[in-house]
């Protein structure tokens, strides 16, 4: 083991006649420093491609992971259900309609800046936010924390094969556990 040591030693001692390490080892709390630009770096890569902004112009992504219109969500579940319902045995031709509780909404990112004035005995606090904007492909997008979907307020089936009790109940049992909605918000009628 003191050989390996000794070799090890041996190989990197070179390194300690070069004037650049001398200096180094001279400076107070070099590895402190060294820690903090290290941060700094991976900050910079982080966080280089945001452009931190305060316009207040806002407009959202229209991706199709993300339902930012409630019109399209709606018709997006509609066709959902109705392509899974007329995989029940029986239920022959669907069609599908539902309503919504209210309309898609976003959580944006903000910088909130608050600030406390002391009057003697009283004290004001304001808190100002400003959305966090950032530049993409040449446009501007707001951060979006959170997008929160509208609730399903009720839905009408109308089916051929809803004659049937077994595939009333099956299509009923389907949409519920889908949808969480209760018997009296679900309605399944017979179509032709």
């Amino acid at each position: 083991m003191n050989d390996d040591n000794k070799q090890t030693k041996d190989k990197f001692e070179w390194l300690k006649n070069i004037s650049f390490f001398k200096k180094l080892k001279q400076i107070k709390h070099i590895g402190l420093i060294i820690t903090i630009i290290f941060i700094l770096i991976l900050l910079i890569i982080l966080f280089g491609n945001f452009s931190f902004s305060n316009s207040s112009s806002i407009s959202v992504s229209s991706d199709e992971s993300t339902y930012t219109n409630s019109v399209k969500y709606a018709q997006q579940m509609e066709d959902k259900l109705k392509i899974l319902i007329a995989k029940i045995k029986g239920a022959g031709r669907v069609d599908v309609m539902l309503t919504l509780d209210s309309g898609t909404s976003v959580v944006l990112a903000s910088n909130d800046e608050t600030k406390t004035v002391s009057n003697g005995s009283s004290s004001t606090t304001t808190v100002s936010a400003s959305p966090i904007i950032l530049q993409q492909n040449g446009s501007n997008m707001p951060l979006i924390v959170e997008e929160v979907i509208p609730r399903i307020k009720g839905v009408v089936i109308v089916s051929s094969g809803a004659k049937d009790v077994n595939v009333r109940l099956n299509i009923l049992n389907a949409v519920q556990t889908l949808t969480g909605l209760t018997n009296s918000q679900i309605q399944i009628l017979v179509g032709e």
